[in-house]
């Protein structure tokens, strides 16, 4: 696990984007992801949450310059080169959530942010995570893989990954 510090700049970006999302929804009175909020204070928190964790990938891995390329949500595009997609949860302990519908071809990273603690947990690729054993549906109606922290992949192994695939 590591922890990220934003610059000014950073944090401003992020904040600057989370507001960009918020717009654009409500002009299009488009709906919160599995139930989430539309519009307000806590739809607004989610995409701040939600852009922090891309900047905290994106800062910890040398790859700002890609960061917030698309204007509009695009089913199955990525995050962030290498097919990374970025799942961020609002409190330290949370597990990585997956959706049965995610791309398989993606690389899930876990951020999570508590107390404006920001913390990088790791990675795993989607057919590791797709397993019987991390399909939970806590919350009622809303069924996912729920990977332990335990399970990823410490962030520094990223380099190796790469490194093989060349």
């Amino acid at each position: 696990m590591i922890e990220i510090i934003f610059t000014d700049q950073e944090r401003e970006l992020v904040i600057l984007e989370a507001k960009r999302r918020q717009e654009y929804n409500e002009q299009r009175a488009l709906r919160g992801r599995n139930g989430g909020s539309e519009r307000g204070i806590e739809a607004l928190r989610i995409h701040l949450l939600g852009a922090a964790g891309e900047m905290a990938v994106a800062s910890y891995l040398g790859l700002k310059d890609f960061l917030f390329t698309e204007t509009k949500a695009v089913k199955g595009s990525c995050d962030l080169p290498g097919n990374i997609d970025v799942k961020t949860r609002n409190r330290h302990h949370r597990d990585l959530i997956v959706q049965f519908d995610d791309a398989p071809y993606k690389n899930y990273w876990l951020v999570t942010i508590e107390n404006k603690i920001i913390r990088i947990h790791g990675w795993i690729p989607y057919v590791e995570c797709a397993l019987e054993e991390f399909k939970a549906d806590p919350a009622g109606g809303r069924s996912a893989y729920f990977v332990p922290q335990r399970q990823l992949y410490a962030p520094e192994k990223w380099t190796q990954k790469i490194k093989k695939e060349d």
